[in-house]
Formats: C-alpha cells, structure tokens, sequence
C-alpha cells in the first residue's frame, strides 16, 4: 500500500486520526513534527525561534523527501507542509493524501482551549486567533483542495472511522 498522507490546518486532528487509523491497519504512524524534533534536537517552537520559518520548511521539505517513498504507513504532515515547495505535488504522486477539512469555529476552539503552544498561534485572543485562522486558511486552502480526498473532520472519532472504511473497501 503507498502511504497515506493526512493534510489539514494545525489542530485538524491529523495526529489524533493518524495514529487511530495506523493502529487499526496495524501499520506504522510517523508524524513529520515529531520526526523533525527527533533528527533536530529541538521543538518546533524552538527551530522557529532559532532558525526562522524559511529554515523549518527547508527541514520540513527535506524531512519529507526522506519519508515519501515509504510504504504501508500513516504520515502526518505539519499544517503547512503542503503549502512549500512542491511538497502537495510529491505527496500526491508518491501516495494518497487526504484533506481533513474542519470548520473555522471548530478549529478556533480546539487551539484556543487545549492549550497551544504553536510558534505562529502564541498569545492570540480567541478573536485574534479566529482571524489569523481564517487569514491562513484562506492561504493554504489552495494547496490542501489539492489532496486526492477531501473529508470533513469536525469529529475526529467518525473521520478516522470513514477513512479506515475507505481504505478497507477499497474506494480510495
């Protein structure tokens, strides 16, 4: 199976639904932000703090280019992930990717009241944090409406759940 790719906006629940789904196939999960702190030695908060933003996405970029030909797997993708370089078109032809699509108000709730730490959320009113996300969102949107699969994903139990019955009945 080529891997699968999980696309969305920062708090989409990509890791949650990830690790659900990967757990079900019994196949491995990898989550580009983890693996970017691993090989780095830092947070990502940390990497942005030191290196800037251009620097994390060429990490990010490179990161990806060794995971992409992997196969049998789940990989989470960082909210921007798709939106650099040629990065949606890669994943795109190395795999399935999936878009999972969450509502403003939604989004807006789930960053502001778990407590985020996210280098470009910190310190945002809920009002401040609902129009940075629509701003960025209406940035990147183009980039995730690339994905192969687009899937509402307010809940995230009934997402992985639709997508595990994707993969299992063969309509991917």
């Amino acid at each position: 199976m080529e891997p699968i790719f999980l696309l969305g906006y920062l708090g989409s629940g990509k890791t949650t639904i990830g690790k659900s789904i990967a757990e079900n196939l019994n196949i491995p999960f990898l989550d580009l932000d983890n693996l970017i702190e691993e090989k780095q030695q830092k947070t990502i908060s940390e990497i942005f703090d030191t290196l800037g933003e251009k620097q994390f996405r060429e990490i990010e970029h490179n990161l990806l280019n060794e995971v992409i030909n992997l196969k049998d797997c789940i990989i989470s993708t960082g909210g921007g992930t798709p939106c650099f370089f040629d990065n949606i078109e890669k994943m795109n032809e190395k795999g399935k990717t999936i878009f999972l699509d969450v509502s403003i108000d939604e989004l807006t709730h789930r960053l502001y009241y778990k407590g985020n730490k996210r280098p470009l959320l910190q310190g945002k009113t809920k009002e401040q944090l609902h129009d940075f996300i629509v701003k960025t969102l209406a940035e990147r949107e183009q980039f995730y409406l690339q994905a192969k699969i687009r899937i509402s994903a307010d809940d995230t139990n009934a997402t992985a759940n639709r997508i595990l019955q994707l993969i299992k009945t063969g309509n991917f």
